[in-house]
């Protein structure tokens, strides 16, 4: 894809997103969804009169886990209340990792039962089930803010699909190389792999994060120096984690970000307001680029061919959450973590929706798996449910439980 070409896709998807944003002013539904049904009138208008985009799936993949991710990651790293996740961690880790294995594991024999094809084994399940349980709230924390809803809710909410997310990408890894004949099915040694790459993350990225904190003692502190040394951050940590140390980048680029924050919190009191709304302007337009692709990418025969298996994978998918959510709350209350209100799982659950990380997951399927459009259907499937479904009525759900 030669230079031209990358400019004119930014330009087509920019102007997607501005189109978006002035039909958003009549039409009261998330914004994330606009992108993803004006991404597909745009797929079916370019197919229509033969436009060629320039737009594949195998550029969707890399442009996700190199370019896209990396600031979606950071950016939610940076802007959570760090003295609220703080206090509530043993909760966001309990949901992000015994909730996410449940998950995947409810999901995983509903799925492989329900559907029962011999063209669909149960790894392929389980691979289903990692990939839709990475949760990913972007369209529902706006709503929760413009209502008003409580901090402690939204760090929930948004602490959880942090940690969610790079736990799931580390276990569809594993699972997917098990999958691929590379590796055996063991326990033992998917366990080791899982902690190496993981807990790998976490001291490459916060080793990072802390040397890039001590590095402003030395540095003026003002606003364009601060996005140039954040931005080299986040994708500097991506780059060493993934290719020097082998571990997780997704891992490491959170921490890195958490452990900066935390670290430079002195030198940050004067910049940090205008850098944090930089770095949301830069998620808002990575969120553009990830939803309106997928728009671009889906097509109407994963719909009508594979209708039966979204349809289950939605069902199991809710079930799963449920289980999930409730398990972490019921876990927390008999041993660590903090207490919540009641009210709040239902909101956790409903608003438990799948975005970029499910979308980069399916993307990344190696064609030579034989269920691999089984389980990018459903992916794509459960992303569009979530967002035309959940996300629409998860204001209504807050406001019935007074919250």
């Amino acid at each position: 894809m030669n230079i031209h070409m990358i400019v004119s896709i930014t330009l087509l998807l920019l102007a997607v997103g501005v189109l978006a944003i002035v039909v958003a002013r009549f039409i009261r539904i998330p914004y994330t969804l606009l992108l993803v049904i004006l991404g597909f009138v745009l797929s079916l208008f370019t197919v229509e009169f033969g436009i060629d985009t320039g737009v594949r799936a195998s550029n969707f993949q890399d442009l996700m886990l190199f370019i896209l991710l990396p600031v979606l990651i950071f950016e939610a790293a940076f802007a959570l209340n760090s003295k609220l996740l703080f206090k509530y961690l043993p909760n966001v880790l309990t949901l992000a990792t015994f909730g996410l294995i449940i998950s995947t594991l409810v999901i995983a024999v509903f799925l492989y039962f329900g559907i029962n094809h011999s063209g669909f084994p149960f790894i392929a399940a389980l691979l289903t089930g990692v990939v839709i349980s990475a949760t990913d709230p972007v369209a529902v924390v706006g709503q929760l803010k413009s209502l008003k809803a409580p901090d402690d809710l939204n760090v929930l909410i948004e602490g959880e699909s942090l940690f969610n997310d790079a736990t799931a990408i580390v276990l569809f890894s594993i699972i997917l190389s098990i999958a691929l004949g590379q590796s055996e099915p063991d326990l033992t040694s998917a366990v080791i792999t899982f902690s190496k790459v993981f807990f790998g993350g976490i001291i490459v990225g916060s080793v990072l994060g802390f040397v890039t904190a001590l590095l402003l003692k030395v540095i003026e502190t003002s606003v364009p120096h601060m996005v140039v040394i954040t931005l080299f951050l986040a994708y500097g940590t991506f780059y060493i984690a993934e290719h020097l140390f082998h571990v997780s980048g997704i891992v490491a680029v959170m921490f890195a970000a958490l452990l900066f924050k935390k670290s430079a919190h002195e030198q940050l009191k004067e910049v940090h307001l205008d850098l944090h709304n930089i770095w949301e302007s830069l998620g808002f337009i990575a969120n553009i680029f990830v939803f309106v692709l997928l728009g671009l990418v889906v097509s109407l025969n994963m719909f009508t061919q594979m209708w039966l298996a979204i349809l289950l994978a939605i069902i199991g998918a809710f079930i799963a959450r449920v289980i999930a959510v409730y398990f972490s709350v019921w876990l927390n209350h008999v041993s660590v973590g903090q207490p919540i209100n009641p009210k709040y799982p239902p909101i956790m659950i409903w608003g438990g929706l799948r975005g970029a990380v499910t979308i980069a997951l399916v993307l990344s399927l190696p064609t030579e798996l034989p269920y691999w459009w089984t389980i990018q259907s459903i992916g794509f499937g459960i992303v569009l449910f979530t967002l035309t479904v959940q996300a629409t009525t998860t204001p209504l759900l807050v406001k019935k439980l007074n919250i």
